[in-house]
């Protein structure tokens, strides 16, 4: 996928064009429907990783690579996610820190923003 209107940037920036594919990739990984099209994408993320000179990537793509059971377990799971925990957890870290709250108005308007 090119970015639109782009075209010259990738063409002085060519690393930045190999960054750019790498990161569609990337992004097919999430958007797959299944097992399959997703390891597909990982195969072609890691293809481009492997061509392209990009060392700034070195160290998350290799976390990317370590952990691509658990990255694609998510097309096990009906895309099952920890996100009500996490949106929990933001609300007792907001509890803790809302010392003084005097009106439960604000301290709701405060949670509403922070999950």
């Amino acid at each position: 996928m090119e970015l639109w209107g782009a075209g010259w940037l990738f063409d002085a920036h060519p690393r930045l064009r190999s960054g750019w594919q790498a990161l569609q990739q990337l992004h097919g990984l999430y958007l797959a429907d299944d097992h399959h099209s997703a390891l597909d994408a990982l195969g072609r993320f890691c293809d481009l990783y492997e061509t392209a000179e990009l060392p700034e990537f070195h160290d998350i793509v290799d976390a990317i690579i370590a952990w691509s059971d658990e990255i694609l377990a998510s097309h096990h799971t009906n895309r099952a996610s920890n996100g009500r925990i996490e949106g929990n957890n933001l609300l007792q870290v907001l509890r803790r820190t809302a010392h003084g709250f005097t009106n439960p108005t604000n301290f709701e308007a405060r949670g509403i923003l922070v999950t």
